[in-house]
């Protein structure tokens, strides 16, 4: 690559203490290492994460398509132990999650913001050891998530055990914080929350905004928990392992080349670790609010004063359940390229212009969101125009033959199988995390949809379910001092005057918010400990 160079002869001093080192041909290994250890010249120390052990376990004499519940030998906190063995990568490798509930961590967004910090700082402590495990191709990580603990362990099953400790020992030792590793990872937190409440996109400041409505016991808002960043202290640190794992409730799927025996002792060397011995009585509350009737607009200011752009996201909230995740993928998938067409082709509306489904705790959501330079007033009417004529194109219009092509696509996607074990994972955490179990959620899908869907029945679902759902408008409208993109030509007549029934709320202080939440329904998941 005609890259400068530059030869040079080796040192002699350097030559004369290899060669010292070496002796002659006939020396013994323990001569050879201790000459070369008498001249300061060593072997590294020996890749702790290495594999030995590379073969496969014997399957099952019946092969468990899906993760159990092993029911045996648990031990509180950790009674909640998945289980599958691998019978289709059959590679020597293992995949190991344990989520940790803890009432400290949501009980306020100070004891959220100390656990995610004390998170960063152990993975920098942990930074000692990322050479060796990615060289042994093993990988770890801990972070908050979910309103819990994540900790996520993968690589060859031979060695996990050893991963485990290393970290878990890391996370047990870390008291007093060291100052070094606490202004590491405290300056890059700053950061992190300081972009995320001063320099996000408008779009994704919509995004925020919903997830802070609708979620309890999952995160706090961003400037809750800026604030509660800028009043930490190193000492104030110092308690964070014992107040989280004084009293906590543990569950863990182990995925991969594990038997039931391997999965029951990385569990228990987990337990051992940490020192875990108190189950709670009862988990944190953590639920989804469902949204009032009708249509609400939530209009806020950007937080980022310089970004030019507004945005508007549209939720429109759903039940949930196999028939009807079933029609909404089909409804979305016959739609959704038809939306971006119509907004973002035709209508430049803006860069960012999608709409597709997504699934909540407790509810799921058609979700359409557009960022732009226009009004954001007018963006929200040009959407409702969209799936205003839509809707009503789908009850007439639409075509037997392409339904069933969005139809067949669904289920291609559906049937897709995982390429490797951190994709077979994902698909299981929704029901992980949601404490429903409900692993065959994705093959109860296939075979909904393989038994048929007609055009009424996809009908009949916008009809009973879609339009009269409740819809909530996330308004984000540009701090800048510069005039919105002109309207197009013509199309004041287009826009409709706002129904009587519309519901209004503007800012974070309106009290119209603050009394939707002490009113509103909550559904919870599962606390139940059994």
């Amino acid at each position: 690559y005609d890259s400068p160079m530059k030869f040079e002869p080796l040192d002699p001093a350097w030559v004369a203490a290899w060669s010292e080192a070496l002796g002659t041909f006939d020396n013994t290994e323990e001569q050879v290492m201790a000459a070369a250890a008498a001249n300061g010249i060593g072997l590294p120390d020996p890749n702790p994460f290495v594999p030995e052990d590379l073969s496969l376990r014997e399957p099952s004499a019946e092969p468990v398509p899906l993760p159990v519940r092993l029911q045996e030998n648990r031990r509180p906190p950790i009674s909640y132990v998945f289980h599958r063995q691998d019978t289709f990568f059959k590679q020597p490798k293992a995949f190991a999650t344990f989520f940790i509930r803890s009432p400290f961590i949501c009980q306020d967004a100070a004891s959220y913001v100390k656990v995610d910090l004390w998170s960063s700082i152990v993975e920098e402590a942990l930074a000692e050891y990322s050479y060796d495990a990615e060289v042994a191709g093993a990988n770890y990580s801990l972070g908050v998530s979910f309103g819990g603990l994540l900790l996520v362990f993968a690589g060859f099953h031979d060695k996990l055990d050893v991963l485990i400790k290393a970290v878990t020992n890391k996370m047990r030792s870390l008291s007093p914080v060291p100052e070094n590793l606490y202004q590491i990872a405290m300056d890059a937190f700053g950061d992190q929350l300081r972009n995320a409440a001063f320099h996000s996109r408008p779009i994704s400041q919509c995004g925020l905004r919903v997830s802070d409505l609708l979620n309890r016991g999952i995160s706090f808002p961003i400037e809750q928990s800026y604030k509660a960043w800028g009043e930490i202290t190193r000492e104030s640190l110092d308690c964070v392992f014992s107040n989280i794992f004084r009293e906590c409730h543990v569950e863990a799927m182990v995925l991969g080349n594990t038997s039931t025996q391997d999965a029951d002792r990385l569990a228990e060397i987990l337990v051992e670790s940490l020192g875990l011995d108190r189950p709670l009585a009862a988990l944190p509350t953590q639920a989804e609010a469902a949204l009032p009737p009708g249509k609400t607009v939530w209009s806020l200011d950007s937080t980022d004063k310089d970004d030019p752009n507004n945005a508007v996201l549209m939720r429109v909230q759903l039940q949930r359940g196999v028939r009807e995740e079933a029609l909404l993928s089909v409804l979305c998938k016959v739609l959704n390229a038809k939306f971006f067409d119509s907004l973002r082709t035709q209508q430049q509306l803006g860069y960012i212009v999608a709409m597709g489904a997504t699934v909540g705790m407790s509810f799921s959501y058609i979700v359409a969101q557009v960022q732009t330079e226009y009004p954001a007033d007018y963006v929200k009417s040009r959407i409702d125009d969209f799936f205003e004529k839509h809707f009503a194109w789908v009850e007439d219009t639409l075509s037997e033959e392409e339904l069933q092509t969005c139809v067949a696509g669904v289920l291609a996607e559906l049937r897709t199988r995982p390429k490797n074990l951190h994709e077979e994972h994902s698909r299981y955490s929704r029901a992980f995390l949601h404490r429903t179990y409900d692993f065959r959620h994705r093959a109860n899908l296939v075979e909904f949809l393989e038994a048929g869907l007609s055009l009424e029945d996809l009908r009949s679902y916008v009809r009973d379910d879609v339009l009269p759902a409740p819809r909530l408008y996330v308004q984000v409208k540009k701090a800048l001092d510069r005039a919105d993109k002109p309207l197009p030509q013509d199309t004041a007549a287009e826009i409709q005057p706002d129904p009587p029934d519309l519901r209004r709320w503007s800012g974070l202080t309106d009290a119209a918010i603050a009394d939707f939440a002490q009113h509103t329904q909550w559904a919870a998941i599962s606390g139940l400990i059994d």
